[in-house]
């Protein structure tokens, strides 16, 4: 990674980190690191045609990188080309890279509504890679997403132990509102804490589980 243009971008000033980083490769096309930095920017500014054609030119130089293939994947997953995405990720077999492979094909498999499949990628990326919170948070809103709220529970206090986050906290809440755990108020109250404005945003989720609890409240006492 080139350290300037790192400090660049992360001062704010991306664009010219963009700029920097694109006149340092056309004369030196040495460094794959350099590549991988400067798509990631440009995917990152929502300017897809370009990062793809920046790696392309970057698989000709470096035709046996898989880190290519993972990024190449990302922009085609950023474009909504599923195929391409499926296409890139199956071929890859880097132990290095492997986790990340398996979490995007989990992430194109839930965006195409094949839950069940994506959530066999997610245990499989979580396999790779226990040590990453986003893997476990995936299952999670996999498992949510089919009403096993018990199992989600256990994968989102697993991501709470690596990483404590507003999500984490907040979705492990909506499932201890439905299994009956009194604490879900406490955890409501601590993804508050850590980001208000994500709590704020997904209220018409927490809505979804009250309606979801109260019709099994019903359900349980017909009478009532």
């Amino acid at each position: 990674m080139n350290k300037q243009a790192q400090k660049l971008y992360q001062s704010g000033q991306k664009q010219a980190a963009v700029k920097f980083l694109a006149r340092k490769l056309q004369t030196d096309f040495g460094y794959l690191s350099w590549f991988i930095q400067l798509a990631g920017y440009l995917v990152a500014g929502g300017d897809l045609i370009q990062a793809e054609e920046l790696l392309i030119k970057a698989k000709q130089l470096f035709p046996d990188a898989q880190a290519i293939d993972y990024n190449l994947a990302v922009v085609y997953f950023q474009a909504g080309q599923w195929e391409k995405v499926v296409e890139l990720l199956k071929s890859i077999n880097d132990p290095a890279l492997l986790s990340d492979a398996y979490y995007l094909l989990a992430k194109t498999s839930q965006k195409q509504q094949q839950i069940q499949q994506a959530l066999v990628f997610a245990l499989t990326a979580i396999d790779y890679d226990s040590r990453l919170n986003d893997n476990f948070l995936l299952a999670g809103d996999l498992l949510l997403q089919l009403q096993d709220f018990s199992e989600a529970q256990g994968y989102y206090q697993n991501a709470i132990k690596l990483q404590p986050s507003a999500a984490g906290y907040f979705k492990l809440g909506l499932c201890e509102m439905v299994t009956g755990d009194l604490t879900f108020q406490d955890h409501f109250q601590k993804a508050r804490q850590l980001d208000e404005s994500y709590v704020n945003q997904h209220q018409q989720q927490l809505a979804e589980i009250e309606r979801y609890v109260q019709m099994m409240k019903e359900k349980e006492n017909p009478d009532e």
